[in-house]
């Protein structure tokens, strides 16, 4: 019993608390500088979780790790295509060939 209150409150806390700031932004004019700072949020957040999995995948940094070249591939490709599918149908081909190779 005392697991499903602390599910029940935790699911009202993050509601309560994403709650308040769809509430605010849609209420108060938010300065420009904000605005336009909120946007980097997501990929700020993409690159923490990603970073650290592909430096370290076993959870210690290893320089043969196939990851980098791969990432660093699909990076160029995302670059110059501005497209997340070419990273992918790039940088997902390269590692695979990489980890044949190694």
């Amino acid at each position: 019993m005392t697991m499903w209150i602390v599910v029940i409150v935790a699911g009202i806390a993050t509601f309560a608390i994403r709650f308040v700031f769809i509430g605010l932004f849609g209420r108060i004019d938010v300065p420009p500088a904000l605005e336009r700072s909120l946007g980097y949020i997501a990929p700020a957040v993409l690159a923490a979780l990603t970073l650290p999995a592909v430096l370290a995948p076993g959870g210690t940094f290893d320089p043969w790790n196939p990851f980098v070249p791969a990432a660093i591939v699909g990076g160029i490709a995302a670059w110059a295509t501005k497209s997340i599918g070419a990273a992918i149908v790039v940088g997902l081909p390269t590692l695979l060939l990489l980890q044949f190779l190694v």
